[in-house]
């Protein structure tokens, strides 16, 4: 009995035991030193826009997809979890052609939190690294302007 047991252990480990980039299921001979890591960073917040790039920190990758400027409120799944999150990217997301990877956000609402993901590609076409950043758009509330002032409550007449 021991022996069927260990057969059944070894087999599921040896199904289970792919990983992104690993050499045994990459195609394209791939290493399991070369699994893909990624990054996403807002940066130049004001003035309603944002500057995101997404860079590849580590590895190799055949394919990537981006997500920018979503605000959180409209999202219907918890982002913090990465199949989640993927699966929303690959729904949603733009291709890109490669990392780096920078764009500028405009006309964000104030004081509003978004999302940006980006996600990457093995050999096998298999989504294999995730990652994401959270952001509040700074700036001025929408509508709100200097030239556009109702003036002063001294010049309006009291009836």
């Amino acid at each position: 009995m021991k022996k069927y047991l260990l057969i059944s252990v070894a087999l599921v480990l040896g199904f289970l035991g792919g990983s992104c980039g690993d050499s045994s299921s990459d195609s394209d001979g791939g290493s399991a030193g070369n699994a893909p890591t990624v990054k996403i960073e807002a940066s130049n917040i004001a003035d309603n826009k944002a500057t995101i790039t997404a860079s590849l920190t580590s590895g190799d990758f055949y394919g990537a997809k981006v997500v920018t400027g979503i605000r959180i409120s409209t999202l219907d799944f918890d982002y913090t979890r990465e199949i989640q999150l993927i699966k929303y990217v690959e729904e949603n997301g733009t291709a890109i052609d490669g990392l780096p990877y920078t764009t500028e956000l405009s006309n964000l609402v104030f004081e509003q939190d978004y999302l940006c993901a980006v996600i990457v590609y093995d050999g096998t076409g298999r989504a294999c690294a995730s990652s994401y950043v959270t952001f509040t758009a700074d700036g001025v509330p929408e509508g709100i302007s200097d030239e556009n002032s109702a003036g002063n409550l001294e010049d309006n007449p009291q009836q």
